[in-house]
């Protein structure tokens, strides 16, 4: 039997295996692929992480859009390495949201220890605080 190569999910092709033998490889209670595959979302689970951060007013750099800012982000790798994203706070006001809305942002960098954030609406012209979950 041939596994998949990231997870080791069982494969089959096989004509000869009945419905009981394929449903138990399927999501059985012995190393079944439902099981590989719950634990492997929960071990990426495990491993997320979120950091605060702020989108200064002033710290935006272009005459026109899109206007760019470069976040330094302890524990952030470069995108090859880590993946990611980046949300508006909770903690946010109505016109804080407001302004990230017309700024329409944008993630367009990524490397080791920091994260450029476009605008390419309007620039912000209040600070905007920022969630952003950090993967591996």
């Amino acid at each position: 039997m041939s596994e998949t190569a990231n997870y080791g999910l069982q494969l089959t092709d096989s004509d000869q295996e009945t419905f009981l033998e394929w449903r138990e490889k399927l999501n059985g209670q012995n190393n079944s692929n439902m099981q590989k595959i719950d634990k492997a979302l929960g071990e990426k689970a495990d491993h997320s992480v979120a950091v605060s951060a702020t989108l200064l007013a002033k710290a935006w750099d272009g005459l026109d859009a899109p206007f760019t800012q470069t976040l330094s982000i302890e524990g952030i790798h470069e995108a090859s390495k880590q993946n990611g994203q980046i949300y508006v706070s909770q903690e946010a006001t109505f016109e804080q949201r407001d302004i990230a809305r017309c700024a329409m942002l944008a993630v367009i960098g990524q490397t080791e220890g920091k994260l450029t954030i476009a605008a390419d609406g309007e620039m912000p012209e209040q600070d905007i605080p920022v969630t952003i979950i950090l993967l591996d």
